[in-house]
């Protein structure tokens, strides 16, 4: 039996139970991409680097591999764990299950971006009823910024019964007031929903200082009159 052994059966008895401390469940994760080592000193190290379990996740790989005994190939795991999160567990199905109307959509933005690390756009179709029926999520896995596929939205929002988008990303250490990107996009989409036939309701911006409606604010109707079909064909 390996040193080890004895001390990782009886961590896998603890995460059984769900009694492990915040970096005993990242040493656990570590246990398959470091077989030979106590990953215990290594996890602590990666929380004090970061800051939270959390960021570690979403680190780069050059950021991670600064820290002592993370190679590349514990990195691309540590990589490989943020990503599925984002990707499957983060993307499950919204739970908003009224139909949308800005205010009260708000506070439910205001509940589920709050604890997140890294900027991600979630586009949310609605159907006829205005109630939310799909959401997808896109991100680059960074603090400041997301990676969009145009061809990816264009699809997505093309979904067949869809009627409604609404778009919704987060400013995890910034502030709520609109970037020239964050236009960009609002008017694309504006274009996009209205060549076919589709409402955009709302991009909304998540921030600790609050939430920005391009709705509420008087931007989006400025962008529906602009950027609609009718608008570009005058």
């Amino acid at each position: 039996m390996a040193i080890h052994d004895g001390h990782r059966q009886r961590m896998y008895e603890k995460a059984e139970k769900g009694v492990l401390a915040e970096h005993e469940w990242l040493e656990v994760l570590l246990f398959n991409a470091i077989p030979r080592r106590n990953t215990n000193d290594i996890a602590h190290a990666l929380i004090a680097q970061f800051g939270s379990v959390a960021k570690v996740f979403f680190a780069s790989s050059e950021e991670l591999q600064k820290v002592p005994g993370v190679g590349a190939s514990v990195a691309a795991q540590i990589r490989a764990i943020g990503h599925f999160f984002t990707q499957y567990c983060e993307s499950r199905e919204p739970t908003y299950e009224i139909p949308f109307e800005t205010n009260e959509f708000i506070s439910f933005v205001k509940a589920t971006y709050k604890d997140l690390a890294v900027e991600v756009l979630d586009v949310y179709l609605l159907d006829g009823a205005g109630y939310v029926e799909q959401r997808r999520r896109f991100s680059a896995q960074s603090i400041a910024s997301v990676q969009v596929v145009p061809e990816g939205i264009t699809s997505f929002i093309l979904s067949e019964g869809a009627s409604g988008v609404v778009l919704v990303h987060n400013h995890p250490f910034g502030s709520a007031i609109p970037s020239d990107s964050d236009n960009l996009l609002t008017k694309n989409c504006q274009v996009l929903c209205s060549l076919n036939n589709r409402l955009l309701c709302d991009h909304l911006i998540y921030a600790p200082d609050g939430v920005y409606s391009y709705y509420l604010g008087g931007d989006l109707p400025r962008m529906s009159r602009k950027y609609s079909i009718d608008g570009i064909l005058r």
